[in-house]
């Protein structure tokens, strides 16, 4: 039993090792890249171009873990991970080529600077999108949605307004008369079968 501990803490140790050091070294290259990119006296730009790469896969794993709580959300979540990954390994490898061609006294083409501030530009898209999604895409597919069968998106259907204030209003009323009906249930029954508490099946 003690040996399966001590194994066990020994893989969580190396689990820990190996995740510091990919995120350390893809880190710091992506690090390079945005400071690279960004003007010397604004360096916070870097860090902050670093939240939508390494930073943003540290976030978006947080938010499916403990906040994801519908489909929806889940699936932003995994997808804008994966993303976040995919613009890590490509802003870590900028930086790694940035790297290279300043030692070997190289220059930076317009072509080459062009498409990593596509890939910038691309990660900001991306994570715009998925933060509309998360916060109101579920009020949104709502909204767009014809649930009646009309024709008419709900947003813009006032019987389809009308019908859900009725129906939201018919839920309210009957969860305040049902103590009363659980009440009078009981009273017809003489109690012999108590609602509230029914019998436990044989």
């Amino acid at each position: 039993m003690k040996k399966n501990g001590v194994k066990k803490f020994i893989g969580t140790g190396i689990k820990v090792l190996l995740g510091s050091v990919v995120i350390a070294f893809l880190g710091m290259k992506s690090l390079d890249f945005f400071y690279f990119t960004t003007p010397a006296d604004q360096w916070f730009y870097a860090y902050l171009g670093f939240g939508l790469t390494g930073g943003g896969v540290i976030g978006y794993l947080m938010i499916f873990l403990w906040d994801a709580d519908t489909d929806l959300k889940k699936t932003v979540a995994i997808v804008m991970l994966f993303i976040c990954i995919i613009g890590e390994m490509a802003t870590a490898g900028f930086g790694l080529q940035v790297n290279a061609w300043e030692k070997q006294g190289y220059t930076l083409t317009n072509s080459d600077f062009d498409s990593m501030v596509l890939v910038v530009q691309l990660l900001g898209f991306a994570h715009a999108i998925a933060l509309v999604a998360y916060i109101a895409g579920d009020q949104l597919i709502e909204a767009f949605s014809d649930e009646d069968g009309d024709g008419i998106p709900n947003a813009f259907d006032r019987d389809y307004k009308g019908k859900k204030k009725q129906h939201q209003q018919q839920k309210q009323n009957n969860n305040g008369r049902r103590p009363e009906l659980i009440k009078q249930y009981n009273s017809e029954t003489d109690g012999k079968e108590d609602f509230t508490n029914p019998a436990p099946k044989q």
